[in-house]
């Protein structure tokens, strides 16, 4: 279930869409985070080099991420960086930190390496209650038996055009 996930979200990324993988576990969405980050990269669509996040990922030039903790020193002018705020990386600095665009592209921030290092992961994959918020054109959510229906609503509502749910029966 998790390839035709993965395929779909793919799909869709080359359409020029954007989309949003929701697993139910931390470890399932880094390996998400990390598989797309590798195709981005052997597409030419991002930097191979870049400076730590949390969690230990690495991002670079052209990756999504998501800031993970309201600042309110951190600005982009009329707004500062909040939780949940999608960005894309513009530029990676050798003392760690990235300057970073918003997904909408209405403006730059530079984010200081340790906020990076704590408050900065990869954006291609969630869980359900980091999600929470998140608006994409399409989602494409793992669920299985433990999926609770406040998990499974928020799974089934992050994407304007589609929401698909790959149901794992063999749990």
């Amino acid at each position: 279930m998790l390839e035709a996930l993965y395929g779909a979200w793919k799909q869709d990324i080359e359409e020029g869409k954007t989309s949003l993988m929701i697993a139910a576990d931390l470890g399932t969405v880094g390996e998400l985070n990390v598989r797309a980050q590798a195709d981005r990269i052997g597409a030419g669509a991002v930097s191979g080099d870049g400076v730590t996040l949390s969690g230990g990922a690495t991002a670079g030039i052209g990756d999504q991420v998501v800031t993970r903790q309201n600042n309110r020193r951190l600005s982009t002018g009329k707004h500062w960086v909040r939780n949940g705020d999608q960005w894309r990386v513009a530029d990676s600095h050798a003392d760690g930190s990235l300057t970073l665009q918003r997904r909408n592209g209405t403006g730059k921030v530079h984010v200081p390496a340790d906020y990076v290092r704590d408050h900065v992961e990869l954006a291609y994959a969630s869980t359900a209650h980091r999600a929470q918020g998140r608006t994409v054109d399409t989602a494409h959510a793992m669920v299985g038996p433990n999926t609770t229906r406040e998990v499974l609503y928020v799974s089934a509502t992050r994407g304007k055009e589609a929401n698909r749910l790959y149901v794992d029966t063999h749990y």
